[in-house]
């Protein structure tokens, strides 16, 4: 009996562990659908009443939707700001409801100041959402109850509901948040890698799809290392001295993961070269297949962050790792032998990165760190028409005193639908709102489809909370993942709750329809023609900005003049540059037709700056200033000079004379490089050179596009 017992915990634990555990997004809808569960079923079966337990269930899904911190203690705090926030905001719009015209005034005072202190810093970020969302809650369920407070109190209940259960879990693990984090990091590296070894060897006709998914990927990554560091500060901000130490453990992990992911984005030669004149392709099949192996490593060593489980480096890849460098070494006397070996040695870094991570991140010194707070905004900086907060605010508030006069002149019954539509669907940019839009409209359309054939299969009370926990777990488990199967599962969900609270989740759908596109139609317009930020007009600035930062992380490198700690920003900067002009070109393609201007400048700067970005990180890897001859470091300061022009160009304060002395140097740099590389001394002039060919490029690009 004992030993069955034992088996069925390990069985459970097993399950917890695979399923739920290795799989943050999971384990955030259980918590979620645990939670509504817990509230609705006894509402049920005690009251009665399916106003409560649903009502309920939409403070567990805002408080869900608006959950931040990553602290324990910071968690509280958000929550309790979330908790008042919600009761103040629900018992206003329950008591101004009545009132069109005093109800017209809250909408314009409450959308607008709750969308701009959002820009305060990542919690009001959240806390704001949530409250817009009870703000919509309340407006749908108003004349359902017999008092004014039940809406408002009912929400702060499911609310604190889903709190303490978050809260608690988060306690028993306090540094659960973070390892999720850092762990997702490691799995989208992961998956730049294994997509990278596609290029080993690949041809020319793929190469620039390849490169363009490459981009889209490190953006994912760039702005999970963002994420982490906010993370970081925040939960440096909430712990005590005596915390500090295992909080270093994590920041030490999070520079592992910069470091690994500059060894990743570098470049050591031009794809189309290396596939075109390494006549060994077993060698370059080699190399695609190292890069799946530390791929496949690193996804578990992301897997035993999360799961607290030692991490096993894989034999296979030492075994790949060893045969590679001896087919390599056979190689030693052809022309591509220099720059294969300073690969390999890259790849073997990484390797070494995750076979003695905790020896070499117990390396890392980051006691400087250990003092950051989480970054914030001053609210009067937010009242400038200028900043793109304030826009943002401006946008969404007028979307919804539209929709609510939608609302009125058509006396639509349930119109809450087009402010709620408006609100899920408005982003910061046309691209991203028109994106949003088609998926939450064929979301819903498909998940009209598939409620009513669930809701007629399983037509009982039981059956249609059943069907509710359901879709909202699966709406919370793909929310992150792919909007547009979250917003079927939502839809799903609001017909289930319908079916409970009034048996009338089939003929609300057809509204709901109506209501979505309306809303929907709405935001498209307001974003289209109120202060418009088209990409191509951000292009120069944004172009601008990472030159520059480029060309600092470059001359961070050969000047070897910085300190660790200024090496590690101007390197997270220039990456942030990079995939914030790579954003604003794929935004551009998606607006209208008369405002892509130079869409196709646009897509070989972007091309440019990220490769120049992958030479210089491969530069970077194999950085030892102090190890560069003094002819490497006088070519380092040739490319700088033209890189400084560029911007010079970019920011119209360039001297139009110097254009063609520039251009004539750079169009010697071949036979420089022949001279540097004929000494072997110059071990880098590879790895200079493919800096300055695209640095030359990029000069050439830059002088057609401002001079168009």
């Amino acid at each position: 009996m004992n030993y069955r017992i034992r088996v069925i915990k390990e069985q459970i634990v097993h399950v917890w562990i695979n399923v739920f555990w290795k799989n943050p997004n999971r384990l955030w809808a259980l918590k979620v659908a645990a939670s509504i569960a817990f509230l609705l079923i006894p509402a049920e079966l005690l009251f009665h009443n399916s106003f409560i337990g649903t009502t309920m269930a939409l403070g567990v899904v805002a408080m869900a939707l608006g959950e931040t911190d990553v602290h324990p203690r910071g968690r509280t705090k958000s929550a309790g700001s979330a908790l008042l926030l919600f009761f103040i905001t629900s018992s206003l719009v329950e008591l101004l409801s009545p009132f069109p015209p005093y109800f017209a005034l809250l909408i314009f005072v409450a959308a607008f100041l709750l969308t701009l202190a959002g820009g305060l810093n990542a919690r009001m970020q959240g806390v704001t959402f949530g409250a817009l969302l009870i703000f919509v809650y309340t407006m749908l369920g108003a004349g359902n109850a017999d008092k004014w407070f039940f809406q408002p109190v009912l929400y702060t209940i499911g609310a604190s509901a889903y709190s303490l259960v978050s809260i608690l879990l988060l306690q028993s693990r306090p540094y659960r948040l973070l390892k999720e984090q850092l762990a997702r990091g490691f799995y989208y590296l992961s998956e730049y890698i294994d997509l990278k070894a596609s290029l080993f060897p690949s041809k020319s006709q793929v190469q620039m799809q390849i490169r363009t998914q490459l981009a889209q990927k490190n953006i994912e990554l760039a702005q999970q290392i963002e994420s982490c560091k906010n993370n970081l500060y925040s939960y440096s901000a909430e712990s005590s001295a005596e915390a500090r130490p295992v909080v270093n453990i994590y920041y030490r992990k999070w520079f592992l993961l910069q470091e690994m992911q500059e060894r990743a984005i570098s470049s050591h030669e031009q794809y189309d070269l290396l596939s075109r004149e390494v006549s060994n392709i077993r060698l370059l099949e080699g190399f695609g297949q190292l890069m799946r192996e530390i791929a496949k490593a690193m996804n578990l060593f992301s897997d035993s962050l999360l799961t607290d489980q030692p991490y096993k480096h894989p034999l296979s890849l030492e075994w790949t790792l060893s045969a590679l460098q001896k087919m390599l070494e056979e190689e030693r006397e052809e022309p591509h032998y220099l720059t294969l070996s300073l690969l390999m040695k890259n790849l073997a870094g990484l390797e070494k990165n995750l076979r003695e991570e905790e020896t070499l991140s117990a390396q890392i010194d980051v006691t400087v760190f250990t003092s950051r707070k989480p970054e914030s905004t001053r609210f009067r900086s937010l009242l400038n028409p200028a900043h793109p907060r304030f826009k943002f605010a401006v946008r969404l508030t007028l979307s919804w005193l539209l929709g609510y006069a939608v609302m009125q002149s058509l006396h639509i019954d349930k119109g809450a639908w087009i402010l709620l539509t408006s609100l899920i669907v408005f982003q910061q940019t046309y691209s991203a709102t028109r994106m949003r839009l088609f998926h939450r409209v064929f979301g819903t359309l498909i998940g009209v489809i598939l409620g009513v054939t669930l809701a007629h299969l399983l037509p009982t009370l039981a059956g249609q909370i059943l069907l509710l926990i359901t879709s909202i777990y699966f709406f919370f488990y793909w929310l992150k993942k792919n909007y547009i199967v979250a917003a079927i599962f939502i839809t799903v969900y609001v017909l289930a709750a319908f079916n409970i609270l009034s048996d009338q989740g089939v003929a609300v759908m057809l509204p709901r329809i109506i209501d979505t596109l309306i809303g929907g139609t709405i935001a498209y317009l307001v974003v289209r023609f109120v202060w418009p930020d088209w990409q191509y007009r951000q292009l120069p600035g944004l172009l601008l900005n990472a030159v520059t930062k480029n060309k600092r992380y470059f001359e961070s490198i050969y000047e070897g003049s910085v300190t660790e700690e200024d090496y590690l920003h101007n390197r997270r900067t220039a990456y942030n540059a990079d995939n914030a002009l790579t954003s604003a070109w794929k935004g551009m393609r998606l607006e209208p037709r008369q405002t892509r201007l130079y869409q196709e400048k646009a897509f070989n700067l972007t091309n440019l700056n990220h490769a120049l970005l992958s030479y210089i990180s491969a530069f970077g890897v194999h950085k030892h200033a102090e190890y560069l001859t003094q002819r490497e470091r006088e070519f380092c300061r040739d490319i700088s000079e033209v890189l400084h022009y560029v911007t010079e160009m970019l920011n119209g304060s360039a001297d139009e004379s110097r254009l063609e002395t520039l251009l004539q140097a750079a169009i010697c740099w071949e036979e420089s490089i022949e001279k540097l590389q004929s000494d072997k001394a110059n071990r880098r002039a590879g790895l200079i050179y493919n800096i300055a060919h695209v640095s030359r490029e990029l000069l050439v690009e830059t002088k057609g596009m401002v001079g168009g």
